[in-house]
């Protein structure tokens, strides 16, 4: 009875060599598997952002802003918050002045909320674009080991602990196999494998 056992290794180089002491222990070719993480459109696409995504944000923004704005703006017109070379007295406070400072107040404050919209859009895309760079440096490589006896799987996970494998363990338990694929062509994902 055939069991798959596999190794996680931190770097190509470690990889290579556990490798290598496999075949000198005995393994065929032939049962020895190095699988790398498959390249992912994720990263590419998470730093595009969409017209529709960055409209959204700036619509949001701008909504936030101008209501903080015309609000403020009101405030002003009201004479609540005196403005610096405004005395009390010197503009009258009728209904065109308090209305010009709401509408003041709204396009100023619409036009920064937008601009603020839009920045934290797209700081938070490249934010995110960073981190799944990191995770898919992190993945390592995979090498599994087709083993026909116990004493063939104890041999593959001692080879595996002496080169330093990061975990050892059945692939289809501690693995999504189908994000791995092997770096010839021949065999492009162990999924159908399992």
């Amino acid at each position: 009875m055939k069991n798959r056992i596999g190794g996680l290794f931190d770097t190509q180089e470690s990889a290579n060599q556990a490798y290598e002491a496999l075949q000198n222990s005995g393994f065929a070719d032939d049962k020895i598997n190095m699988l790398v993480h498959k390249p992912r459109n994720k990263t590419a696409r998470s730093t595009e952002v969409s017209i529709q995504e960055i409209a959204k944000y700036a619509l949001l923004g701008g909504v936030i802003g101008g209501l903080i704005g015309g609000f403020l703006g009101f405030l002003v017109g009201a004479g609540v918050i005196p403005l610096p070379y405004l005395e009390p007295g010197s503009a009258p406070r009728d209904g065109l002045f308090v209305f010009m400072s709401v509408a003041w107040g709204l396009v100023t404050g619409g036009l920064t909320g937008a601009i603020l919209g839009v920045a934290s859009r797209l700081l938070r895309s490249r934010e995110k674009a960073e981190v799944m760079t990191r995770q898919i440096d992190k993945q390592g490589v995979l090498i599994t080991i087709d083993a026909d006896t116990s004493q063939d799987e104890t041999r593959a996970r001692r080879v595996m602990e002496e080169y330093k494998a990061v975990e050892i363990g059945r692939p289809s338990e501690k693995w999504d196999l189908d994000a791995w694929m092997s770096p010839n062509e021949k065999m492009p994902s162990m999924a159908n494998t399992r």
